[in-house]
């Protein structure tokens, strides 16, 4: 995806002089005030730190005077920078209201809207949605990266990104969700594993092979270990032999004989077409289902992007719809 870079070209009083403030500057003045040192803004932007610290040394020339105070523990923004800090605000929030009411004045949408989505919406759900809103929109794009959920919520908070996709969410008055679909997760085991010959009446049979685990931040992880604690069983007490970062890695060491795992039906069911792997469903006792939400941030001021706005009420509406439905 190609990042525009916008330019106000202004004039300072010393002669003919011309100079051209970039805004992604101010973005990322901004940003060095929340974080509050030039590396973990490098870290959040992934810029190096060299190109972090040349943006202020522009800022810093072009309004004439010192914007932070340096030190071994961080920075410290001056009160010049409070009052850049002020307007630079100003600027980019008047830029962004601007671009809503340009695009409405004109009657159709355009834009990009930024996703950060878990491994199963992102991959099997966002895309269904994405390409029904953009056959109405075809001005509209969507940028999705898939993050676990815990670094998704993350972005959502910090402002990188418009929405987010997860399996696990505990709420919260900052956020509203939809659910856009339910799954279940089921115990995915090699095709020619000994498990694949009868029905799961046990979960504690699943003691007795290797197991395959996701990472801490993930929401599946998260959902295995509920159902393992509804079914008396701590991580202590399974013969774990990884810990792996996505769906699709725990899937192929289950399909090349390296373990079992407690995985989402949805991902899988590829792949068991495939008769690589074996699906069981969990005991009726267990509860293996799980709602997917699609969350945004409350509106604070009654002011939102208009374009996040549409695509948020589709969602809503193929929801109400059970747009879904056929593909679990």
């Amino acid at each position: 995806m190609i990042k525009k870079t916008y330019r106000i070209n202004l004039f300072q009083n010393d002669g003919d002089l011309k100079m051209s403030l970039n805004l992604g500057f101010l973005k990322t003045f901004i940003k060095i005030v929340e974080c509050g040192s030039f590396s973990k803004t490098a870290q959040k932007l992934n810029i190096s730190q060299s190109a972090i610290s040349q943006q202020i040394d522009v800022l810093e020339k072009f309004f004439g005077t010192k914007l932070f105070e340096r030190s071994i523990k961080g920075v410290r923004i001056t009160e010049e920078g409070k009052i850049l800090l002020r307007h630079a605000k100003n600027i980019l929030g008047n830029i962004k209201i601007a671009k809503i009411e340009i695009n409405k004045s004109l009657g159709e949408l355009k834009g990009t809207i930024r996703i950060s989505s878990s491994t199963i919406p992102g991959e099997h759900i966002l895309p269904k949605y994405t390409i029904m809103f953009k056959k109405s929109h075809p001005n509209v794009n969507f940028h999705i990266e898939v993050n676990d959920s815990d670094i998704s919520l993350a972005k959502l908070v910090d402002g990188a990104v418009d929405l987010a996709a997860v399996g696990s969410f505990k709420g919260g008055n900052e956020f509203e969700s939809i659910v856009i679909a339910e799954e279940e997760l089921v115990l995915a085991v090699p095709s020619n594993h000994e498990l694949a010959r009868k029905e799961l009446n046990n979960l504690n049979e699943i003691l007795n092979y290797p197991y395959i685990i996701r990472e801490k931040t993930s929401g599946t992880r998260r959902e295995s270990e509920r159902i393992l604690k509804e079914a008396g069983i701590f991580l202590s007490d399974l013969q774990i032999v990884g810990e792996l970062n996505t769906t699709e890695s725990i899937l192929t060491a289950i399909a090349d004989g390296l373990g079992i795992s407690l995985i989402s039906a949805i991902a899988a069911a590829k792949l068991e077409k495939t008769r690589l792997i074996k699906c069981l469903k969990l005991p009726d006792n267990i509860s293996s289902k799980r709602n997917l939400y699609l969350i945004r941030r409350k509106l604070k001021n009654g002011t939102e992007n208009k374009l996040v706005d549409e695509f948020w009420e589709f969602v809503e509406k193929k929801k109400r719809e059970n747009f879904f439905q056929l593909s679990l």
